[in-house]
C-alpha cells in the first residue's frame, strides 16, 4: 500500500545511496530521500546504488499481477519483469510485438533481435531484475508467462573479466555485438577473451561464444568506481 521510496528501500536505508529510474532519480542524504523519484512503480525498472553488498527485503506486499500492462514509447524504456521466476525472451514477448523490440539491456548483459533470433548474453527475463527495452514504435503488451519456470534462470552472465582483472558496473553502459574476429589470418577460439579499453583502463570484457557475442563497455556515471 505504501510504495514510497522511503518505505520500499527501508531495509537497506543507509546502504542505498541512490535510486535511478527512467528520467527520474532520488538520492539519500543520510536522513531523507530527495529528488524527483518519490513513488516506485511495479512496472518500472530501477538502478539501485549501494555502498556495500546487501539484500533488499520487501515484506507485507502483494505480488504484482502477471497480466499487468506495459505502455512503451518508441526508444529506450526501463521496465520491470513483474513475476518471480524466469522465461526466455522470445517466449516472454507476445508474437505481435516482438518484432518491435530491437534490443534488451540488463545489468552487464544484452540481447539483440536479429530478425526474430535473439543474440547475446541475455537469454531470459528474471523476476527481481529490470531491463531497458529498446523499441522501434510505441507498443502496449503484457508479458507471456505461460511457459515461465518458477526457478530463476541461472544463465545470467553479468560482468565477466579474466582472473586478476576488474570492471565496475556502471549505469552508463553500451554493448558491441561482434559477428566474427580473425586474428593473424585465423578465427579466434571459443572462450578467448575480448577486452574493451578506454585508453589503458579496462572497461569491459567477454569470452568469445561465437557469432554476435556481446562485449560490454562501462562508462563514467559519476560514481567513484567508474
Amino acid at each position: 500500500d505504501d510504495a514510497s521510496i522511503a518505505n520500499v528501500m527501508s531495509s537497506i536505508e543507509g546502504i542505498a545511496t541512490g535510486v535511478i529510474g527512467e528520467g527520474v532519480a532520488a538520492n539519500y542524504n543520510g536522513s531523507n530521500w530527495a529528488g524527483s523519484l518519490t513513488i516506485m512503480s511495479p512496472i518500472s525498472g530501477y538502478w539501485v546504488k549501494v555502498n556495500d553488498a546487501c539484500s533488499l527485503c520487501i515484506t507485507d506486499a502483494n505480488p504484482t499481477d502477471p497480466s499487468i500492462q506495459f505502455e512503451l514509447h518508441s526508444g529506450a524504456n526501463l521496465v520491470s519483469f513483474p513475476v518471480d521466476g524466469s522465461v526466455d525472451i522470445s517466449s516472454g514477448l507476445p508474437d505481435d510485438i516482438e518484432g518491435s523490440v530491437s534490443g534488451i539491456i540488463g545489468e552487464g548483459v544484452a540481447a539483440n533481435n536479429m530478425g526474430g533470433a535473439w543474440q547475446g548474453s541475455l537469454t531470459a527475463f528474471n523476476g527481481g531484475k529490470g531491463y531497458w527495452m529498446i523499441t522501434t514504435e510505441a507498443i502496449s503488451f503484457a508479458f507471456d508467462v505461460s511457459t515461465m519456470s518458477r526457478v530463476k534462470n541461472d544463465d545470467v552472465i553479468g560482468l565477466t573479466v579474466p582472473e586478476g582483472e576488474e570492471v565496475y558496473q556502471s549505469t552508463q553502459q553500451v554493448f558491441y555485438f561482434i559477428e566474427d574476429i580473425t586474428l593473424d589470418g585465423l578465427p579466434i577460439a571459443d572462450d578467448d577473451w575480448i577486452l574493451a579499453y578506454n585508453g589503458k583502463i579496462l572497461v569491459g570484457a567477454r569470452q568469445w561464444k561465437g557469432p554476435f557475442t556481446d562485449v560490454p563497455a562501462m562508462g563514467d556515471d559519476g560514481a567513484i568506481e567508474t
